[in-house]
């Protein structure tokens, strides 16, 4: 389709029978910083009209069964740590969850910074031969800028490799003094490398362990930041004094407290739906809707009041809410301590009854675990912020084991239950 890997950017498309307004390197230049973007970007670089048609998700709607969550978990652990990916029926979700989930697992490094601090890089790997996949790349790279804007932070590179095989897009989080200040399009991966099957490879010391993305900045008054593998710079403006590292602020993996809670804190506001799940890839299932990650603005609130937490030190430990749902997420903070889940909140609260729903949707969030001392501050300075919260459970007592309950009850019920059995119990919400 393509004489040059990078045609797919500067290339005007058709999908549909209807003429797309812009090129995805228009639309990616856009969202780049302030004297970075490239206005030439496209001088030099071949291009066409690319022609083709959007996939719609095949339909059906499947029931998948409340009592077989564990097989279902142990199905996805199976599949932890590989790059999944891009289903051309959902490319704008896709694309939403895997950008949201590099913004959010830079909240667990040690530094000081906010949202507005963070340049994206982002990748795409695509196989342009099947019909379809080239318009899921327009609505990936659409889905994408949207986003970022939206989000108010900023592209620090892109790139596009044309190669037969699975369709991915990657991104990593980098801190505005980390990236040199040069046009977005690179021939290279952006900050990625993938083996010859086209995989960033897993750590094998342990496949949990959440690492922090490649190009954050040292502290610039650090002098020890070369020794830890990260870059140091002066930032000025609205960035002044902001600094991130490589250094984990908090660990991601549960401290044996049964005393300290755990809190599910979605990041969206939007319905638990399975389309495009890893739960659907692993169980061979197939849903026609999936989760619509569209606010924003609620992301921001989010980001923002955990970060504080994060850096005053309130936050034990935490994990990123991504692939795989919150008990994926989990299983991999409690895989020491074990635990047993409630959702009975969460199920309230969304007035959704299907469990497998609330336990593997992909709504991008975290899962934190908290002293009992540091509830109610934290309980406080969500609700300031108007950020719904669930106390789902505590840290179990070493066995690394995983359960879930829950209850249909009211949430008027539930106090009263939790009241007359003496338990100190908080629903999180106003």
């Amino acid at each position: 389709m393509k004489e040059n890997s990078s045609s797919a950017l500067y290339s005007g498309y058709i999908i549909d029978g209807t003429r797309m307004d812009e090129t995805p390197a228009q639309m990616l230049e856009e969202c780049m910083s302030p004297g970075t973007a490239d206005d030439d970007s496209a001088e030099g670089h071949p291009a066409d009209t690319i022609i083709d048609e959007s996939s719609d998700p095949e339909p059906g709607c499947v029931r998948h069964d409340g009592a077989s969550v564990m097989e279902y978990l142990d199905l996805i652990l199976a599949k932890a740590g590989k790059v999944r990916s891009v289903n051309p029926a959902f490319p704008d979700f896709s694309t939403r969850l895997r950008l949201a989930g590099a913004i959010i697992d830079s909240l667990w490094a040690e530094g000081h910074f906010r949202l507005e601090n963070l340049r994206i890089n982002a990748a795409w790997e695509w196989d342009s031969a099947p019909v379809g996949n080239m318009a899921a790349f327009y609505f990936s790279v659409q889905a994408a800028s949207e986003y970022i804007y939206d989000l108010g932070t900023s592209l620090a590179a892109y790139s596009f490799r044309d190669r037969p095989g699975p369709c991915r897009v990657t991104f990593s989080a980098s801190s505005v003094s980390g990236q040199s200040e040069t046009s977005g399009y690179s021939e290279e991966s952006a900050g990625f490398t993938f083996d010859d099957n086209g995989e960033i490879p897993e750590d094998p010391d342990d496949m949990f362990s959440e690492g922090l993305p490649d190009g954050f900045a040292g502290r610039p008054d650090d002098s020890s930041a070369a020794d830890k593998g990260t870059s140091t710079g002066e930032i000025s403006g609205k960035h002044k004094g902001s600094w991130i590292s490589h250094e984990r602020k908090c660990p991601d993996k549960a401290l044996p407290d049964q005393k300290s809670w755990l809190i599910y804190i979605p990041f969206d506001t939007c319905s638990h739906r399975l389309g495009g799940s890893l739960l659907e890839e692993v169980t061979g299932s197939s849903s026609d809707t999936c989760p619509e990650i569209r606010d924003p603005d609620y992301f921001i609130d989010c980001f923002e009041v955990v970060r504080e937490l994060v850096e005053d030190g309130v936050i034990i430990a935490g994990a990123t809410v991504s692939d795989g749902g919150l008990l994926t997420a989990a299983a991999r903070l409690c895989r020491k301590t074990g635990a047993c889940i409630d959702v009975s909140g969460i199920v309230a609260s969304y007035m959704e009854k299907d469990i497998v729903k609330i336990l593997f949707a992909e709504i991008p969030g975290i899962l934190v675990q908290i002293s009992g001392n540091e509830y109610d501050y934290t309980d406080s300075q969500l609700l300031l912020q108007d950020v719904a919260y669930y106390p789902i459970g505590h840290p179990g007592k070493g066995d690394g084991k995983i359960s879930v309950v829950h209850s249909s009850r009211s949430d008027v019920a539930g106090i009263l239950a939790s009241l007359i059995g003496g338990i100190d119990s908080s629903e999180g919400e106003d």
